[in-house]
């Protein structure tokens, strides 16, 4: 972690080390002090000046690297912060998969990682913390052993404080997991609280009052772990203080008994007293250090185990084979299973299908029948726990997931609303077009997204969203049409997958919407491409080439539309199901 800190930034890096320097005159000050007394008392002006030169350069100096160093340490642990968040980014978003978004265990590790992740950006920190801690404990120890054998006693009353450094540190780790699940809540439930479309339910069910209350609950929960590990803290410490200042009164009783005697020099009872409080901070400053130390070396295994998982997700996915073309073949299915991170059955079991190249499909069932789950494995989102995808007779997880991810596009029901220019947040669907007008009028044309730009004040070049200057706020069926769009950018796709993209519109709207799908799926299937549209729309799956009837995670039928309702089976009835409630 060091090691980066100095990569971030060596100018501040080397500054911040200016401090040790410091440290070493500050720990000289109890010699100052003793020569000073002795100066006085034996009328020395040479003692004297010495004392006072002494301390006067080493407190000016000391000041100013100090204030050098602090400088250099809080602009360092910025840039050490800010490095470790974007390694964090980078790692999180390079995950081949979306199964890392549900499992709670790396999810509780996030939030342990955000909060305490200043153990990581205070790497050089706490580096610095340990040498200057030594540096200014050397110096003070050299300074009390010069004046008296007796001082070292009082260096040792601080060496049980040390040794029970293992127990605080169990301590921190217990506080930091057992509440990382609570701030979890309490942060999802005030983000809920800025969300807009949270803030109007919260508003039309009077909920300010439940989440106010779920809020304070969680956040003391979380707390709770702190004030148990903050309150046995301060007893220890409280404990150490009285056996340290107690043996320190009985060694400083003793060396003035010895003074008033004259067998101790004044100025070296002037020293131990005032070396007094300096021992006891060189405890204090090796147990804040190794605080330090400890923070940090726990968020930093966070770290290593979060590099371990993307690692280990990686491992995976090395498939390195290039996607086809086209296809000829289509894509299969062979008992292909899959299980959410621990549920306790499959949200897809045993399911064999063939997508034939260039046809539409349509996937129609209740919700939680395993609809969004097959579009997952479909476009690689998700890797199933039995069974194979494969394209054109190669199982997916040999092709390079990137390379295919080229070659496919989306909508999606819970589709990103992107607050950038209009344009953007349509020609995003495919990179290398992001500024083509022509290919981006296209696309809004083959999404039936046309009318949305002909609303926007700027089209193309209107910013969207009402929290930035000038920004246009859309309903949230503009903002799925242009996310409908940004799915037709790319041309001939090799999977078009159209996850409930309509859910907001009407049924009218989403049949007229899904002829002109079909129509631009004709055209990927000159390539062979495959067109899946997930829908709970019955009425709209007419045109499609095949209809999918998932119940249960399993394909209870499949065939035509024509088909299905001449058989008389679950689809047909739950068409006319859906067929009376629009009569």
């Amino acid at each position: 972690m060091t090691v980066i800190a100095f990569r971030v930034s060596r100018t501040q890096s080397l500054l911040a080390f200016g401090e040790t320097a410091g440290k070493v005159l500050y720990g000289l000050n109890p010699l100052f002090y003793g020569l000073f007394d002795s100066g006085v008392i034996h009328r020395d002006v040479r003692q004297l000046m010495i004392a006072v030169i002494g301390l006067g350069f080493g407190t000016g100096i000391n000041g100013i690297l100090q204030w050098v160093g602090t400088s250099a340490r809080l602009k360092q642990q910025v840039y050490v912060g800010f490095e470790f968040s974007r390694q964090i980014a980078l790692m999180m978003s390079e995950i081949e998969t979306l199964d890392h978004h549900e499992d709670p265990v790396l999810l509780d590790k996030l939030q342990s990682f955000r909060s305490w992740s200043g153990g990581v950006g205070g790497a050089l920190n706490a580096l610095l913390n340990m040498v200057n801690s030594v540096a200014w404990s050397a110096t003070t120890l050299i300074v009390a052993l010069s004046a008296d054998w007796r001082l070292i006693i009082l260096a040792l009353l601080g060496i049980p404080r040390l040794l029970l450094v293992p127990v605080t540190q169990r301590w921190n780790k217990i506080a930091e997991e057992t509440g990382s699940p609570f701030r979890r809540l309490a942060d999802q439930l005030v983000d809920l609280t800025r969300d807009r479309d949270a803030g109007a339910e919260s508003r039309v069910f009077a909920l300010r009052t439940l989440l106010m209350q779920r809020i304070s609950s969680s956040s003391r929960r979380a707390q709770r772990p702190d004030q148990d590990r903050n309150t046995k803290t301060a007893m220890l410490e409280l404990g150490n203080g009285l056996f340290f200042f107690g043996g320190a009164a009985a060694i400083i009783g003793w060396m003035v008994h010895d003074a008033i005697g004259g067998t101790v020099a004044v100025s070296a009872l002037t020293i131990a007293v005032t070396s007094m409080g300096s021992l006891q901070e060189i405890s204090s400053g090796l147990v804040s250090t190794a605080r330090w130390l400890g923070q940090e070396s726990r968020s930093a295994t966070r770290f290593v185990w979060l590099r371990d998982y993307a690692a280990t997700i990686h491992a995976r996915h090395t498939g390195h084979r290039r996607p086809p073309a086209r296809l000829d073949n289509g894509i299969r299915l062979e008992h292909v299973s899959y299980r959410y991170n621990g549920a306790d059955s499959d949200a897809l079991c045993d399911v064999d299908l063939d997508l034939p190249a260039g046809t539409v499909v349509a996937v129609v069932g209740e919700n939680g029948a395993g609809k969004s789950t097959l579009v997952k494995l479909l476009t690689g989102m998700y890797q199933p726990t039995g069974g194979r995808v494969l394209i054109d007779d190669v199982d997916l997880a040999e092709i390079d997931l990137d390379a295919w991810r080229a070659r496919t596009s989306a909508a999606f029901q819970d589709h990103a609303n992107l607050e950038f220019l209009a344009g953007e947040a349509i020609g995003l669907g495919d990179l290398d077009h992001i500024e083509d007008e022509p290919e981006i009028n296209r696309a809004l044309a083959d999404g039936a997204a046309s009318d949305v730009l002909t609303a926007l004040p700027q089209r193309l070049q209107t910013q969207l969203g009402t929290t930035w200057p000038d920004g246009v706020n859309l309903s949230g069926g503009q903002w799925q049409r242009l996310a409908i769009a940004r799915g037709m950018m790319r041309r001939q796709p090799l999977l078009l997958a159209l996850d409930e993209p309509t859910s907001a519109l009407d049924a009218a709207t989403e049949h007229a919407l899904f002829d002109r799908y079909a129509t631009a799926a004709r055209d990927a299937g000159r390539s062979g491409g495959v067109t899946v549209l997930v829908t709970h729309r019955f009425s709209t799956v007419a045109a499609a080439d095949t209809v999918l009837v998932l119940a249960e995670g399993r394909i209870v039928e499949q065939g035509t539309h024509r088909q299905l309702m001449a058989a008389g089976g679950a689809y047909a009835e739950l068409y006319e199901i859906q067929a009376r409630g629009y009569r």
